[in-house]
């Protein structure tokens, strides 16, 4: 019988700490090094790096040992197999798997051995036994001895993956109804001789069982859905992992499948719309700078842990992340006075015991903008301006354009009359990314090893010298172990980033974005001279042709460098069973360095005629050059010790105690000078030392904490989970610089009770509860120490000195912000996981927000009053999700959706004490939704003088003489005769959505794959500062398009109430956009076996491919910034390829 005779036995296994263990073995550890040195430049480091890795692979294939060979001592007198069995697995990484219920190891035995290979200790104790076994990996299966029949054989080979297309590595494979079988190897696939009309069985534990029969086939491909009365997925929670079954709090979970389903910059955007809960918007398309922010419930910005220590994760390569698990309740409090808004965890991907498997991956991309108001052509702009003058009361006298100049204008034929099209000369319709990464994983059962590298290049939308973003990711993760009590894990993690562009800010409300709208269409683009540059900006600063280009104004150039070490010793105290212990260091060194450079430009306007060129102003006066640096240092420290065991097999008792310490430094420094010789020397020392500056500053704090966690588990049906952090920060007073976190949450798995195991439709019920506290410490740090400010400038004399000013009160009472959730939910699949599903419900109570106490102080008081601890926000909201998977024959499908709902209230604000009624209806906070907006509610526009004389009450202060056709018409809603500030009504919400949803689609049919996500959101409010527009140009109010409810009023109105805030540009949004499609095939295996490569699949991807919303006749995203000017969201289109060898 062969090695493999016994995998047969174990898809049936029911044996729940056999099932344990194996998980346990398979799940993403976290592992850490410490910091040896800072890298300055990145060819040293790459180089360095590699050489790190390819030291740490070669020691790996030199360790090459044969594990069967690792000797054990065995002292047992009369004692059952299974006791013996634990004696091989405490000294050894060994697991036993086999089935209980037909595998009997009560057999009594005495063995005493010393210094004694396994397999001779297995020989040893099933010699004269009915149980044969089997050494695969890490995993001895144990099975019943049985014969087999001889037939006919044929070779079959396969892949096999799981939902999320990720190889499933360990599969059981197993000809049925015999014990023929193998497993797969590290990219999923196997090779196997079986019967001609046999039928084979695939399971994993965790996952369902499938049956796939083989005649006529030499090659299958099978999808593993995940099983949820098994519930053995290991997820990671603060400070460890979980038994997805045992987990009682609401965490989602996403694995790296999800993540890089098409090629992104920033790894945030990948989430929005994947979880319930989580709320992402993205309001940049900025190369660099187009992160979603990310809010879990519509809280705040959560707390972002990268393998163990605080840190963004938006400058990771995707493609390093293993998974990203979301803290939503009372689970995030083991973070304590950092995780009031929640947690997000992500780790990264770790070695494995194999051979090393190289996964090459390669894109390009192409990116165009979503949605981008265009500037007015010539004509349009000067009959823009007409208008207006006319609608101001003006004449045809004194117009700023004849109208034969409009006509000249509308034609654009005579160089009088320029009609520039500045978008299509500064703006490409798309602009390249490219990403390039190569990691390689394996290892043996001493050392594992995971390297990593990539790189991304992100071109901007600007033509000419518009900049660029470039990131280099490396890493490298090992995990060894010394001996069967010890082992360790080092990391290293570099990231650099370079950022490039024009000296104007073109982020969101940069000044680059106000000369997009302020370069007219009326002047050149160009000159047939080429040194002149030409006059375009009707403020005369100079236009977007000149600060879009960093070649002429100047430039922006960042640079981040981040090095990362962490390092972990876990030792196993082989003495008490299920006891462990650990130390973690992690350091951090962040390197910040700036460079602002502007440089002055003479402009100049050209008679076409007379060919001369006349200076008409200039961009900027003097060149400036200022530099940045910032250096951040961060030291983690952690010691914990676990206890993890089961008790006959129905009492899981985990617990925990982690004492943690973290130190942060950082040091700022910035120098500037004016007026260099030549531009051409953009150094400091080119400048003039009349004028130059230079500043500078540094920060320190700390944090301490105790933290303490309990879990209990009786028979996989009643759950338990309690935790306690105590937290100490140097922001605060001594007397309130401890803060206790305490959380508590229960679980019922009902289908597992008796009067349930019956309902075969019925795969998995949970109920949950939580309560758990968390806190906020960024509330301004040191406040009880009296501070004074070193900028203060006095004249003495003819001199200027620096000089003191005090900050303020000393405040020795503020402390952090505290919230306390409560959270309810239910986890349910049904047929199989053919229907499956989540609902949460939530409420939060945040409280100790810090205010300025409102009350009266005498003049002569002197100061102003410190913040305290006053006010206080509650929310609440719901979660659901819902999906279907299965498959039909070789068409595989896992199909769901989601929905969230959240919103904020006031529970006591600090205000005056408001007593007229309609202050309190308008002003007054307490109690109240956070995101009312108040503003005048409107009636349409007007279109007739008749209609203004009718209008029964004074809308414009001045008898409504200063109204027009075309103004906005507002309402007299109080009825009192007069517009004022008590005619405001409640006219929306805030611009953050209180509704989002999501829908994912992922089809699969033989080797071609298809996913599909949607995105979106409703009932939210955008304000629209909407500009005369190419696209509303004709949409506009005129005498000849007296519409009511034009898009834009009458352009040039007087009327004071034209700029009040109403309903009439306070829109309530809504959308709904393909976020992420992808089109993938795998590639036969007879094209690519002989090349020696594993797998490989080429793919069509896209980002934010369409969007349907309300806002898109306004041309507007419906994900833009309320601000207005901003860099737009950009669409994409990818190619790639990815290969595994």
């Amino acid at each position: 019988m062969s090695a493999y005779d016994v995998i047969s036995e174990f898809k049936s296994s029911t044996n729940i700490l056999d099932q344990y263990k194996f998980m346990k073995k398979k799940c993403t550890r976290t592992c850490y090094v410490l910091l040896l040195s800072e890298f300055k430049h990145l060819y040293r480091v790459m180089k360095l790096t590699f050489a790190f890795i390819l030291l740490c692979v070669s020691t790996v294939f030199a360790f090459n040992a044969n594990s069967q060979n690792a000797r054990i001592h065995i002292d047992a007198e009369n004692v059952q197999v299974r006791d013996v069995i634990k004696q091989i697995e405490e000294q050894t990484d060994y697991l036993f798997v086999y089935n209980y219920k037909k595998v009997d190891l009560s057999q009594q035995i005495s063995l005493k051995l010393s210094d004694t290979p396994v397999s001779e200790v297995l020989r040893r104790i099933f010699e004269n036994s009915d149980i044969i076994y089997a050494m695969e990996g890490h995993n001895i299966m144990l099975m019943k001895r049985e014969s087999l029949p001889q037939q006919q054989k044929k070779r079959i080979r396969g892949y096999v993956e799981d939902q999320h297309g990720e190889p499933v590595i360990g599969a059981n494979i197993v000809e049925k109804g015999t014990g023929n079988g193998t497993v797969t190897d590290v990219n999923g696939t196997f090779s196997l001789e079986v019967a001609i009309n046999a039928t084979l069985q695939i399971s994993y534990i965790g996952y369902n069982e499938q049956e796939v029969k083989v005649t006529g086939k030499d090659q299958i491909s099978v999808t593993l859905r995940e099983d949820m009365q098994a519930l053995d997925e290991v997820v990671v929670v603060g400070y460890g992992t979980q038994r997805k079954g045992n987990m009682t709090g609401a965490i989602s979970n996403i694995k790296s499948g999800e993540l890089t389903v098409s090629p992104i910059a920033s790894t945030s955007n990948a989430l929005a719309g994947r979880l319930p809960g989580l709320v992402a918007v993205q309001s940049s398309g900025q190369p660099g700078a187009d992160a979603a922010a990310l809010k879990i419930r519509g809280f705040g910005d959560a707390l972002i842990i990268v393998d163990g220590v605080e840190s963004d994760f938006n400058n990771i390569d995707a493609n390093q992340i293993e998974s990203i698990s979301i803290l939503k309740d009372g689970s995030a409090s083991i973070y304590g006075a950092r995780a009031g808004n929640g947690v997000i965890l992500v780790t990264t991907k770790r070695g494995i015991d194999s051979k090393p498997m190289f996964s090459l991956n390669v894109s390009g991309t192409f990116q165009g903008v979503t949605k981008i108001l265009k500037p007015l052509s010539s004509g349009q702009y000067v009959e823009i301006k007409r208008e207006s003058h006319f609608n101001g009361g003006g004449t045809e006298e004194n117009a700023p354009y004849t109208k034969e100049a409009m006509q000249e204008y509308y034609k654009g034929t005579n160089p009088l009359y320029p009609n520039t099209d500045w978008y299509d000369v500064l703006m490409r319709n798309w602009s390249p990314q490219q990403q390039y990464n190569l990691s390689v994983r394996g290892g043996s059962d001493k050392i594992k090893y995971y390297g990593f590298i990539g790189f991304m290049d992100q071109q901007t939308m600007i033509k000419k010298h518009g900049g660029n973003y470039r990131r280099y990711n490396l890493q490298s993760n090992i995990d060894a172990k010394i001996n069967n009590s010890l082992s360790f894990q080092l990391d290293v993690v570099g990231i650099f980033e370079d950022q490039n562009t024009p000296a104007r800010d073109m982020g969101v409300g940069g000044y680059m974005w106000e000369d997009y709208w302020s370069t007219l269409p009326i002047y050149h683009s160009s000159f047939p001279d080429p040194t002149k540059i030409p006059f375009a900006h009707g403020g005369g600063m100079g236009g977007l042709h000149i600060t879009s280009n960093s070649e002429l104004s100047g430039y922006y150039q960042g640079r981040n460098q981040k090095f990362q070490a962490t390092g972990s010793l876990n030792y196993k105290v082989l003495q008490v069973e299920g006891l462990s212990a650990k130390f973690f260091a992690n350091y951090v060194l962040d390197y910040k360095f700036g460079k602002n450079f502007t440089k002055p430009v003479d402009l100049y306007t050209w008679d076409p005629e007379s060919d001369t060129y006349t200076l008409a102003g200039a961009f900027g006066d003097v060149s400036r050059l200022t530099h940045t640096v910032s250096k951040s240092h961060t030291l983690t420290l952690q010691g914990m010790v676990n206890y993890d065991r089961i008790f006959n097999e129905k009492h899981h008792l985990t617990a925990a105690g982690i004492f943690e310490c973290i130190d942060y430094r950082t040091d700022n420094i910035s120098a500037g000078r004016t007026n260099f010789l030549s531009t051409e020397i953009d150094y400091l020392f080119g400048g003039s030392t009349i004028g130059m500056y230079n500043d500078g500053d540094a920060y320190e704090m700390g944090r301490m904490s105790f933290v303490g966690r309990f879990n209990y588990a009786y028979d996989r049906k009643y759950l338990i989970e309690t935790i306690i952090r105590a937290d100490a920060s140097a922001k605060f007073a001594k007397s309130h610089r401890w803060g206790y976190f305490p959380s508590v949450s229960l679980g019922w798995v009902m289908s597992e009770e008796r009067f349930m195991k019956n309902m075969d439709v019925l795969d998995n019920l949970k109920l949950r509860a939580s309560y758990g506290r968390s806190g906020n410490d960024a509330v301004g740090s040191f406040q009880y120490l009296t501070g004074y400010n070193f900028n203060k400038l006095y004249m003495y004399g003819s001199n200027i000195i620096k000089g003191l000013a005090s900050t303020g009160l000393a405040n020795p009472f503020l402390t952090w912000e505290t919230m306390d959730i409560y959270n309810v939910g239910v986890d349910f699949s049904l047929f199989n996981r053919k229907l499956y599903g989540v609902a949460e419900a939530f409420y939060r109570d945040r409280k100790d927000i810090p205010a300025k106490r409102q009350s009266s102080l005498p003049s002569s008081f002197g100061a102003v009053l410190p913040e305290e601890n006053l006010n206080s926000i509650n929310n609440r909201g719901f979660e659901l999700l819902f999906g279907t998977s299965g498959n039909v024959k070789d068409f595989v499908y896992d199909i769901s959706g989601n929905i969230s709902w959240s919103r904020a209230k006031y529970g006591h604000y600090e205000e005056p004490e408001y007593t007229d009624p309609d202050q309190i209806r308008i002003e007054k906070r307490s109690g109240q939704w956070v995101d009312r907006v108040f503003g005048y509610k409107s009636d349409g526009l007007f279109t007739s003088q008749a209609e203004i004389d009718a209008l029964g009450f004074d809308q414009d202060g001045s008898g409504n003489k200063n109204l027009r056709p075309g103004d906005v018409r507002l309402v007299d809603t109080n009825g009192d005769k007069v517009l004022d500030w008590r005619d405001q009504v409640e006219i929306g919400k805030g611009s953050i959505p209180n509704w989002m949803f999501g829908a994912n689609f992922n089809l699969k049919y033989k080797g071609f794959d298809l996913s599909l996500l949607f995105q979106g959101a409703f009932d939210y409010y955008s304000n629209l500062s909407l500009e005369v527009t190419r696209e509303t140009f004709n949409e506009r109010w005129t005498e000849e398009n007296n519409d009511p409810h034009a898009l834009i009023p009458r352009v040039g109105s007087i009327a004071p109430t034209a700029n009040y805030a109403s309903d009439y540009f306070y829109k309530r949004a809504r959308y709904i956009r393909l976020k992420t499609a992808s089109f993938g095939y795998n590639l036969p295996k007879r094209l690519i076996t002989a090349m020696n490569i594993e797998k490989a699949r080429v793919y069509l991807s896209g980002t934010n491919v369409f969007t349907l919303s309300n806002l898109s006749k306004y041309g507007i995203d419906p994900e833009a910034p309320n601000i207005g000017h901003y860099y737009p969201q950009q669409r994409t289109i990818s190619l790639g390829l990815n290969v595994t060898f």
